[in-house]
């Protein structure tokens, strides 16, 4: 081999050796992510977090607070009709973080019922915390429809529906026991006079009497799907579903029995 020829021979092996020694260095990246810094690590599996009802922060103002009032003291009063709510204060809005599912619960409410003025304390819930308490004083307004006479009715007069209207008022306005729409006035008769354009109160009316003292009437007595009439003598006057004393024309004997008609009573055993 001549001089040439060696160091041709020896550039070769150094090429390979250097390529070599590269290709070493240079395999493990091979398998790397193109954006190593954007690359992502799977955490072990965890258990799922409970669920979450109440999130974010909730600001309660006047009108959340009365119709949480108003829901409570519908409730509370079995009332029927429009509710109609104000504060007699400016409320001032308050926040609740992760309080969504707040509530409102009343602590005290005038105990002889709603009126037009009245003062409410209750306080306010959010999760397992109370978040504060207040007291209000309220105006309230209660609108429904009850039984308005449209001409003057005196005492002994039989009110119908050519005597009276139903109208939409409010009974708050008054401490009064008004009558309800569904009343029958076909059972009452005055009690007391009454103006035109007032509405009729309970104490208005009384049970027009369909039985009279010391008149016969008939006794209806029933057993299951049996019944018998017979004749009795009323012991004292009364009105439809009202309890009669009733003498038997025959035995002479004492019994109650409960009005059912004009003249007629109804005995059960």
């Amino acid at each position: 081999m001549n001089f040439l020829s060696v160091i041709l021979f020896l550039t070769v092996v150094a090429a390979s050796v250097q390529a070599a020694d590269l290709g070493g260095i240079t395999s493990p990246l091979a398998n790397a992510p193109v954006n190593p810094i954007t690359a992502t690590f799977q955490k072990p599996d965890q258990a799922a977090p409970a669920v979450v009802t109440s999130v974010g922060t909730v600001t309660i103002g006047e009108r959340e607070i009365l119709a949480a009032l108003q829901r409570e003291l519908i409730a509370r009063y079995s009332l029927e009709g429009d509710l109609k709510l104000s504060l007699t204060q400016e409320w001032k809005p308050i926040e609740i973080r992760h309080g969504r599912d707040w509530k409102l619960l009343i602590d005290q409410a005038p105990q002889g019922g709603l009126s037009s003025r009245s003062q409410v304390r209750f306080h306010i819930e959010a999760g397992d915390k109370q978040i504060g308490s207040w007291q209000e004083s309220l105006r309230a307004s209660l609108w429904r429809p009850v039984w308005i006479a449209t001409r003057r009715l005196d005492r002994g007069a039989i009110p119908d529906s050519a005597s009276c209207a139903l109208k939409n008022i409010d009974t708050l306005a008054e401490n009064l026991s008004f009558l309800p729409a569904d009343t029958d006035l076909s059972i009452y008769e005055m009690a007391q006079g009454v103006g035109q354009d007032r509405p009729l109160t309970s104490r208005d009316l009384v049970l027009r009497p369909l039985v009279r003292k010391n008149q016969l009437v008939d006794v209806i007595v029933s057993e299951g799907s049996l019944n018998i009439s017979m004749k009795g003598l009323a012991l004292g006057t009364a009105g439809a579903g009202e309890m009669v004393a009733i003498r038997n024309v025959d035995s002479r004997k004492d019994f109650q029995a409960k009005v059912v008609g004009a003249n007629t009573v109804q005995v059960k055993f």
